[in-house]
Protein backbone atom coordinates (compact mmCIF):
# COMPACT_ATOMS: atom_id res chain seq x y z
CA UNK A 1 0.00 0.00 0.00
CA UNK A 2 1.23 3.47 -0.89
CA UNK A 3 1.79 6.35 1.54
CA UNK A 4 -0.41 8.48 -0.72
CA UNK A 5 -4.19 8.66 -0.50
CA UNK A 6 -5.96 6.35 -2.93
CA UNK A 7 -8.27 8.12 -5.31
CA UNK A 8 -9.49 5.17 -7.33
CA UNK A 9 -8.42 1.64 -8.10
CA UNK A 10 -8.79 -0.34 -11.30
CA UNK A 11 -8.37 -4.09 -10.84
CA UNK A 12 -6.29 -3.54 -7.70
CA UNK A 13 -4.01 -0.91 -9.26
CA UNK A 14 -4.14 2.41 -7.43
CA UNK A 15 -3.16 5.63 -9.13
CA UNK A 16 -0.80 7.77 -7.01
CA UNK A 17 -1.49 11.38 -6.15
CA UNK A 18 1.26 12.59 -8.53
CA UNK A 19 -0.90 11.42 -11.46
CA UNK A 20 -4.05 12.90 -9.87
CA UNK A 21 -3.14 16.48 -9.04
CA UNK A 22 -6.24 17.36 -11.06
CA UNK A 23 -8.95 14.69 -10.98
CA UNK A 24 -12.56 14.45 -12.17
CA UNK A 25 -15.03 11.60 -12.34
CA UNK A 26 -18.26 11.93 -14.30
CA UNK A 27 -21.18 9.51 -14.14
CA UNK A 28 -23.93 8.88 -16.67
CA UNK A 29 -26.93 6.64 -16.07
CA UNK A 30 -27.33 3.96 -18.74
CA UNK A 31 -30.64 2.41 -19.69
CA UNK A 32 -32.58 1.06 -22.61
CA UNK A 33 -35.46 3.48 -22.82
CA UNK A 34 -37.18 5.69 -25.31
CA UNK A 35 -36.48 9.40 -25.10
CA UNK A 36 -38.36 11.53 -25.71
CA UNK A 37 -41.42 9.56 -24.55
CA UNK A 38 -43.50 7.81 -27.18
CA UNK A 39 -46.76 9.68 -27.84
CA UNK A 40 -50.22 8.21 -28.25
CA UNK A 41 -52.87 9.68 -30.54
CA UNK A 42 -54.39 11.59 -27.60
CA UNK A 43 -51.01 13.24 -26.82
CA UNK A 44 -50.22 11.34 -23.63
CA UNK A 45 -46.70 9.98 -23.41
CA UNK A 46 -45.01 6.87 -22.10
CA UNK A 47 -41.37 5.92 -21.70
CA UNK A 48 -40.64 2.33 -22.63
CA UNK A 49 -37.81 0.83 -20.58
CA UNK A 50 -36.23 -2.59 -21.10
CA UNK A 51 -33.49 -2.21 -18.46
CA UNK A 52 -31.89 0.48 -16.30
CA UNK A 53 -29.58 0.94 -13.35
CA UNK A 54 -26.16 0.71 -15.00
CA UNK A 55 -23.53 3.46 -15.02
CA UNK A 56 -20.97 4.82 -17.43
CA UNK A 57 -18.08 6.77 -15.94
CA UNK A 58 -15.26 8.88 -17.31
CA UNK A 59 -12.25 9.51 -15.10
CA UNK A 60 -9.78 12.23 -16.05
CA UNK A 61 -6.62 13.28 -14.31
CA UNK A 62 -3.48 15.30 -14.73
CA UNK A 63 -0.22 15.43 -12.88
CA UNK A 64 3.51 14.91 -13.09
CA UNK A 65 3.35 11.28 -14.23
CA UNK A 66 1.07 8.99 -16.28
CA UNK A 67 -1.67 7.03 -14.50
CA UNK A 68 0.26 3.75 -14.80
CA UNK A 69 -2.69 1.64 -16.00
CA UNK A 70 -1.17 0.40 -19.27
CA UNK A 71 -0.43 -3.14 -18.04
CA UNK A 72 -4.06 -4.13 -17.43
CA UNK A 73 -6.00 -6.53 -19.66
CA UNK A 74 -8.72 -4.31 -21.15
CA UNK A 75 -10.33 -7.27 -22.95
CA UNK A 76 -11.49 -8.62 -19.56
CA UNK A 77 -13.95 -7.21 -17.04
CA UNK A 78 -12.40 -5.33 -14.12
CA UNK A 79 -13.33 -3.98 -10.71
CA UNK A 80 -13.36 -0.18 -10.49
CA UNK A 81 -13.32 1.37 -7.02
CA UNK A 82 -14.57 4.87 -7.74
CA UNK A 83 -13.30 8.10 -6.20
CA UNK A 84 -16.25 10.31 -7.10
CA UNK A 85 -19.17 10.00 -4.69
CA UNK A 86 -22.80 9.52 -5.74
CA UNK A 87 -25.68 10.78 -3.64
CA UNK A 88 -29.22 9.80 -2.76
CA UNK A 89 -31.65 12.26 -1.15
CA UNK A 90 -34.84 11.46 0.73
CA UNK A 91 -37.48 12.96 2.97
CA UNK A 92 -36.70 10.10 5.37
CA UNK A 93 -33.46 9.65 7.29
CA UNK A 94 -33.39 5.91 6.40
CA UNK A 95 -32.03 5.59 2.88
CA UNK A 96 -31.29 2.42 0.92
CA UNK A 97 -27.96 2.67 -0.88
CA UNK A 98 -26.49 0.27 -3.47
CA UNK A 99 -24.71 -2.83 -2.24
CA UNK A 100 -22.07 -2.26 -4.95
CA UNK A 101 -20.10 0.36 -3.06
CA UNK A 102 -16.64 0.79 -1.60
CA UNK A 103 -16.12 -0.37 1.97
CA UNK A 104 -12.38 0.23 2.27
CA UNK A 105 -10.91 2.74 4.72
CA UNK A 106 -11.65 6.35 3.86
CA UNK A 107 -14.59 5.57 1.60
CA UNK A 108 -17.44 4.90 4.03
CA UNK A 109 -20.84 6.44 3.22
CA UNK A 110 -21.50 9.80 4.87
CA UNK A 111 -24.71 11.68 5.48
CA UNK A 112 -26.27 15.06 5.84
CA UNK A 113 -29.52 16.78 6.73
CA UNK A 114 -31.11 19.76 4.99
CA UNK A 115 -31.86 22.47 7.56
CA UNK A 116 -33.03 25.88 6.40
CA UNK A 117 -32.08 24.99 2.83
CA UNK A 118 -28.47 24.20 3.79
CA UNK A 119 -26.53 20.97 4.15
CA UNK A 120 -25.59 19.98 7.72
CA UNK A 121 -23.30 16.96 8.12
CA UNK A 122 -24.78 14.18 10.22
CA UNK A 123 -23.41 10.73 11.19
CA UNK A 124 -24.61 7.61 9.38
CA UNK A 125 -25.27 4.14 10.76
CA UNK A 126 -25.32 1.20 8.34
CA UNK A 127 -27.45 -1.93 8.64
CA UNK A 128 -26.93 -3.91 5.44
CA UNK A 129 -27.77 -1.51 2.61
CA UNK A 130 -29.83 0.88 4.74
CA UNK A 131 -27.99 4.02 5.79
CA UNK A 132 -29.68 5.78 8.68
CA UNK A 133 -28.69 9.42 9.02
CA UNK A 134 -28.84 10.73 12.59
CA UNK A 135 -31.94 12.92 12.94
CA UNK A 136 -31.35 16.66 13.04
CA UNK A 137 -33.86 19.10 14.55
CA UNK A 138 -35.63 21.14 11.86
CA UNK A 139 -34.44 18.95 8.98
CA UNK A 140 -36.64 18.89 5.89
CA UNK A 141 -34.69 16.13 4.16
CA UNK A 142 -31.68 13.85 4.36
CA UNK A 143 -29.07 12.45 2.03
CA UNK A 144 -26.23 9.96 1.84
CA UNK A 145 -23.11 10.00 -0.31
CA UNK A 146 -21.41 6.71 -1.16
CA UNK A 147 -18.54 5.63 -3.42
CA UNK A 148 -19.49 3.08 -6.11
CA UNK A 149 -17.56 -0.11 -6.70
CA UNK A 150 -18.43 -1.51 -10.11
CA UNK A 151 -17.57 -4.42 -12.34
CA UNK A 152 -16.77 -2.72 -15.63
CA UNK A 153 -15.56 -3.04 -19.15
CA UNK A 154 -13.01 -0.28 -19.72
CA UNK A 155 -11.01 1.19 -22.56
CA UNK A 156 -7.27 1.62 -22.16
CA UNK A 157 -6.62 5.18 -21.00
CA UNK A 158 -5.66 7.93 -23.40
CA UNK A 159 -2.53 9.69 -22.16
CA UNK A 160 -0.93 12.95 -23.24
CA UNK A 161 2.48 14.03 -22.01
CA UNK A 162 4.27 17.34 -22.33
CA UNK A 163 7.94 16.44 -22.13
CA UNK A 164 9.04 20.07 -21.81
CA UNK A 165 6.97 20.82 -18.69
CA UNK A 166 6.75 17.25 -17.37
CA UNK A 167 2.94 17.40 -17.23
CA UNK A 168 0.74 14.43 -18.12
CA UNK A 169 -3.01 14.11 -18.58
CA UNK A 170 -5.08 10.99 -19.02
CA UNK A 171 -8.67 9.87 -19.53
CA UNK A 172 -10.32 6.51 -18.80
CA UNK A 173 -13.82 5.42 -19.86
CA UNK A 174 -15.68 2.49 -18.31
CA UNK A 175 -19.19 1.03 -18.38
CA UNK A 176 -20.77 -1.13 -15.72
CA UNK A 177 -21.37 -4.70 -16.88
Amino acid sequence: MSNYPLFFELNGISVPVEANVEFNQDYEALSSETWPPLRFMNGSGVKQTAWSGKLRTVLTGAGWMPAGLDGLDYSATMVLKCAGPRGISSASNAITIPSARRSDTGFAPYGYAIVGGKRVDSPVGLAGNVATVTSVSGATGYGVYYYPQMTVSAQAPRTTGNLVTGDFSWSLEAEEI
